[in-house]
């Protein structure tokens, strides 16, 4: 698969400096990256002619059932003058075909194309293009879809925090009277 560079658009919710591990023991990165829909145009192209490239192959192995083939959610949607895509990757696992366990992470690089540190928390807001991988999939519950693998980000903008929201808030006396 061919690495494609998505335009230039906002993180929403990024896990990209470190894995999320909530719903997955393995852990994934990820993020959502919203776009002006004038600048994602190239982007929609390339995913809607792999998924017509993936039906137009089931259509071949099943002549006649022309309706009956199922589509997967699209990693992207179109929300008034923009659209927002999903990236993600597996931080860990077992490689399905050759068996051999893995680790990997995003390459991570500012405007100048040098390393983000490792202790940077990349937070919603940062202003990004992603490095991604249209990987085709087939099941049969979910249907015929592709999912967008990320490979890296170039982050022209970038919004840091820590993990403790504190904003809005002042220092007040504690009360020290029992209810």
């Amino acid at each position: 698969m061919a690495i494609k560079t998505s335009a230039w658009g906002e993180a929403k919710f990024p896990h990209l400096s470190n894995a999320d591990y909530a719903f997955n023991s393995n852990g994934v990165y990820h993020t959502k990256l919203t776009i002006k829909k004038s600048d994602a145009q190239e982007d929609i192209k390339s995913i809607d002619a792999e998924i017509s490239k993936l039906v137009a192959e089931e259509h071949k192995k099943k002549p006649g059932q022309t309706g009956l083939i199922k589509r997967a959610p699209l990693p992207y949607a179109i929300e008034g003058d923009e659209v927002t895509f999903k990236f993600k990757c597996n931080a860990s696992g077992v490689n399905s075909k050759t068996k051999e366990p893995f680790t990997q992470k995003p390459t991570l690089v500012d405007h100048n194309l040098e390393q983000i540190p490792s202790d940077k928390n990349i937070w919603g807001g940062s202003i990004m293009r992603i490095n991604y991988e249209i990987i085709p999939y087939s099941n049969a519950s979910i249907g015929i879809g592709v999912s967008l693998r990320l490979k890296g980000a170039q982050i022209k903008k970038l919004v840091e925090g820590s993990n403790i929201n504190i904003s809005g808030f002042e220092p007040v006396e504690p009360i020290t009277e029992v209810f």
